[in-house]
């Protein structure tokens, strides 16, 4: 067995799909619920899925938005805390400066903020007839990696279309990550063609552990599913 593999066979990680609807407070709730589900069955980190407190789109990001700390993070951090688990909490719209982002709030077992990642490649793309989506024309772009170090291993975040470009997945390598985590929210049109490859390749490609989660829309607009690469 690989040094890679003993180090990632020490830990049970969870990643939790969740319907994401329009009331922010429900969201919150489903979230803190499937969090203390996944600790009560041993999962020592939980993935939570990209924008999982807020309809995913340009048009709701700043209705939605919230500084950091606020109401969604303090229910990610009291969740870590309650149930003692790391804690990835999928990403939320972050208002800041003026400026809007998607970022990842990461919460240790003390209920702690680790890091804070603002995703880096923002997602445009225009496929005549079947999908328009620019999250340039409401988002800014994060510049900088986002790591944190558990007991098991240590963990490289992106969020989505970070996963894309291998070059992240390359840096996180040489600074000595084990496991990736990509919380996303893949369309219907983009996702059943790359979702599962682009996971393959990131992880192929370093040889690190690779885990994505990406949200269940009530409208039925987002790819679902869930993986674990080793």
């Amino acid at each position: 067995m690989s040094t890679l593999a003993k180090a990632m066979s020490k830990f049970r990680l969870a990643v939790v799909q969740l319907q994401v609807t329009s009331v922010k407070a429900d969201n919150l709730s489903r979230a803190r619920r499937l969090v203390k589900e996944a600790a009560g069955q041993g999962s020592r980190v939980v993935l939570l899925p990209e924008c999982f407190n807020s309809p995913y789109g340009t048009c709701f990001f700043s209705e939605y938005a919230e500084r950091i700390p606020g109401e969604s993070t303090q229910v990610l951090s009291e969740a870590a805390k309650e149930n003692k688990v790391y804690l990835v909490g999928g990403s939320i719209p972050e208002e800041d400066g003026g400026k809007l982002y998607n970022s990842c709030t990461v919460f240790g077992p003390d209920g702690e903020l680790i890091l804070k990642h603002r995703k880096i490649h923002l997602f445009d793309i225009d496929v005549p007839g079947k999908i328009r989506f620019q999250e340039s024309e409401t988002l800014s772009p994060g510049n900088s990696l986002s790591m944190f170090q558990t007991p098991f291993c240590k963990v490289g975040v992106g969020i989505c279309y970070d996963m894309r470009f291998a070059e992240l997945a390359q840096l996180y390598s040489r600074e000595g990550c084990q496991l990736l985590v990509y919380p996303g929210a893949f369309n219907m049109t983009t996702g059943p063609a790359h979702w599962e490859l682009l996971q393959r390749g990131r992880s192929d490609s370093q040889s690190q552990s690779l885990s994505t989660i990406t949200s269940l829309s009530s409208e039925d607009t987002f790819y679902c599913d869930t993986n674990y690469l080793i």
